[in-house]
């Protein structure tokens, strides 16, 4: 393990290459034997050390060795890696709880400099991961903008406060006003934190003239608690700037199966142990079985659990313990007495009260329950919903119970995860019918405001018919977070599609032309055609799906908002991939139309050039795809970024009139974008002319007009450009053949 910005340094082991027999007898024997011994400490300070956990040699497994040091006051404390404090361990979760550094941005009003102190963290130890249920990547300041830049995923939090949103923050309250949160999507096993220079407090009226830090560091949910004198004391936490953070940890890095059958290795070396497969990644963890505790990695380390000795009441007279559970001794009857029979009737008399009870218990239960899903129903809106849906007859919409998505999705299996996102998890599910679905577990909604508008906009999205948008099919609301049906669409994402395989695959030009096509026609659809217009506000390639045709629809609409009367609609958290967001928006917190078309010519450039969206491994003036596109444009280099599958097939005035609609969607200031429509029709008549390759000579000059769907020849000038689009030139020429 090692903090970013501090020197460390590499110990190469120095390997033999040719061993004898004999030594590596001798060494597998060394192995098989290491276990602690009577001299190794069970104890640091507070902390109980447990095995496979050691202080020592010959104390612990390889790679879970901890050191003891003595403090400058005279107490002790554990540390991992030397570096890292450890707070407990836990064998039956498979978890350790460490004191983790907080990253910060400080801003000195006097000098008007910025000093930073990263506190990312790497886990060189295969066997430990970051936990994705335990952790949250949290942000704490008044202007803060952060980044969690990892192997697997990137994660943005932009925390505000007035004047910026006129809100206050409030104790306890983590929702983007001087604090936010965001969940992890995965178990990582690195990350770094970068913070967003434009993000700083120069404001004085808002610190009170004080100097000012904003902060960011992944840690333990449960132990996070908001606090607004974070916000205007300068010290968040306490004074050694770190918070605890939960790893998770595994044996091993194989399945049970397999590592059973390696006697030299296999960890579970108590009688009375099992295995169980880490559901974080490849590896096992063992456990007790029931009946008894201790510790499994040991031999005879778990003990067998005096049933009879805890004085529980449910314990029968006589009780008798055995190895991994009890049992109670059957009196012989000698005589049968008018005593007996008394006890005997007694005895039944006893038991039919506790059926009685016992019936009456699980028939409340069952009315409780049901109260507590129609609570939830109504809250998430299912009333009003049901009134709706009876005023709209013949609607496919359909309100699902939990029971009948838990039987389709098979308890919500791993197996049948389809993808993870920031604003819920998709299953594949089958409906008793034999029908596909896809149902997504949404993620919470803490506000009383969405759950009041959630049944109106689920109406609203079920009205959507359109053949490039993913149908929702119906809902689950009778659960604390609501769930979603969607059909089921075979071919996986656009994204996957282009950069699958490798990238090898090679697409032509006209189906990246029809996938484009569709996709806007369907952001069209949204913006100029439902009422009232929905802003998809996560449009991206791994939001577009493929069907069975490998037609485009575009889905996921967890990020959607109703177009809103007022044209204010604020959003302080950004979660999502880097380089699909728009400029504008991250300045302005505003969500537009014209933010959908920005992402959408992101996807454009995918599309043409082949390359994803953000590179974190690329260099930092390459990492991005729209910023190297843009500079390409204006040092006119536009066929040094076109994918060289397409650009020796196709027409490179076709490719530069597309490469000039991505450049238009990407304009820095939202108003100088054209809207999804203009992008559709221009799209649509780029097809066909794709379609339809022609000499001049050889066509009618009315029916390249027709082809191209226009009326006057005029009317194919693109907007906010004085030059002839490639279609009008086409159309041109063809009438000047014509006369």
């Amino acid at each position: 393990m090692y903090h970013y910005y501090k020197n460390f340094t590499f110990r190469l082991p120095v390997l033999l290459l040719l061993l004898s027999s004999l030594t590596g007898v001798l060494q597998f024997q060394a192995k098989a034997v290491a276990l602690p011994g009577p001299s190794c400490p069970e104890s640091c300070g507070d902390v109980k050390i447990v095995y496979p956990f050691g202080i020592g040699t010959g104390c612990f497994m390889e790679g879970f060795d901890l050191q003891c040091n003595r403090t400058k006051d005279g107490s002790t404390n554990v540390t991992y890696f030397g570096t890292m404090p450890l707070v407990n361990i836990s064998l039956l979760h498979g978890e350790v709880r460490v004191n983790h550094l907080i990253s910060s941005m400080c801003y000195d009003q006097s000098s008007g400099g910025i000093s930073y102190m990263n506190g990312g963290m790497k886990l060189d130890n295969p066997p430990f991961t970051f936990s994705e249920q335990r952790n949250m990547f949290t942000v704490v300041g008044v202007n803060t903008l952060a980044y969690m830049f990892g192997s697997t995923q990137v994660l943005g939090c932009v925390s505000q406060c007035s004047p910026y949103s006129n809100i206050t923050a409030q104790d306890g309250v983590c929702d983007g006003v001087g604090c936010c949160q965001v969940a992890l999507s995965r178990n990582m096993s690195d990350y770094d934190v970068g913070f967003n220079e434009r993000y700083n407090t120069t404001n004085k009226s808002i610190t009170g003239g004080a100097n000012y830090c904003g902060y960011a560091v992944m840690m333990e949910t449960d132990a996070f608690k908001f606090h607004t004198t974070y916000l205007n004391t300068g010290v968040f936490w306490d004074e050694d700037h770190r918070v605890p953070v939960i790893l998770n940890w595994v044996v091993g890095n194989e399945t049970c199966d397999v590592a059973s059958k390696k006697l030299d290795s296999y960890a579970c070396l108590s009688n009375n142990s099992i295995c169980i497969n880490s559901t974080n990644g490849p590896g096992y963890l063992c456990n007790c079985t029931e009946g008894y505790q201790g510790n499994p990695y040991l031999p005879g380390g778990c003990k067998d659990i005096d049933e009879c000795a805890d004085n529980k009441p449910s314990r029968c007279a006589g009780c008798i313990n055995t190895p991994g559970s009890f049992h109670c001794p059957t009196p012989r009857i000698r005589s049968l007495n008018v005593g007996v029979l008394l006890a005997v009737g007694s005895s039944i008399g006893v038991v039919i009260v506790v059926i009685v009870i016992t019936c009456t218990y699980l028939i409340h239960e069952r009315k409780k329950l049901a109260n507590i899903k129609q609570r939830y129903f109504q809250q998430h809106g299912g009333m009003l919903l049901l009134q709706e849906m009876s005023l709209k007859q013949g609607s496919a919409f359909s309100i699902f119970t939990e029971a009948d998505l838990i039987d389709a999705t098979d308890r919500f299996d791993n197996k049948n995860i389809l993808g993870r996102g920031g604003h819920g998890t998709v299953y594949k599910g089958t409906l008793k019918d034999g029908s596909l679905i896809a149902v997504k577990r949404c993620v919470s909604m803490t506000s009383e405001q969405q759950k009041k508008e959630f049944g109106q906009e689920m109406l609203i999205l079920s009205q959507i018919n359109h053949k490039n948008i993913v149908k929702l099919l119906g809902c689950c609301l009778e659960v604390e977070v609501p769930m979603l049906v969607y059909e089921f669409i075979p071919n996986g994402t656009v994204f996957q599609f282009i950069h699958g395989d490798n990238g090898s695959r090679n697409i032509p030009f006209s189906t990246r032309i029809r996938i484009a096509l569709e996709s806007a026609l369907a952001l069209s659809y949204l913006h100029s055609w439902a009422s009232p217009p929905i802003l998809h506000g996560d449009v991206k390639s791994s939001n577009i799906l493929l069907d069975e045709n490998y037609a485009a629809k575009v889905s996921d609409f967890g990020a959607s908002i109703l177009a809103p009367a007022d044209k204010s609609q604020f959003m302080t958290l950004v979660q999502g991939t880097c380089g699909y967001l728009d400029p504008e928006y991250m300045q302005t917190c505003v969500l537009t139309d014209k933010s959908d078309v920005y992402s959408f010519g992101v996807v454009l450039l995918e599309l043409l050039t082949g390359r994803t969206a953000f590179n974190l491994e690329g260099a930092e003036n390459e990492r991005s795809l729209s910023l190297r596109f843009l500079s390409a444009m204006k040092e006119d280099r536009l066929m040094d970024v076109i994918d060289d599958r397409i650009k020796n097939d196709s027409d490179i005035g076709l490719l530069e009139e597309v490469a000039e609609l991505a450049r238009q969607c990407l304009e820095m200031i939202g108003e100088r974008r054209p809207t999804m429509k203009d992008v559709a029709e221009k799209l649509d008549r780029l097809s066909n002319v794709l379609q339809h390759p022609w000499a001049p000579a050889q066509h009618d000059p009315e029916e390249m007009e027709s082809l191209l769907g226009e009326s006057s020849v005029a009317s194919l000038e693109m907007v906010s450009t004085g030059n002839f689009s490639m279609e009008k030139r086409i159309v041109q020429g063809l009438l000047e053949s014509g006369r």
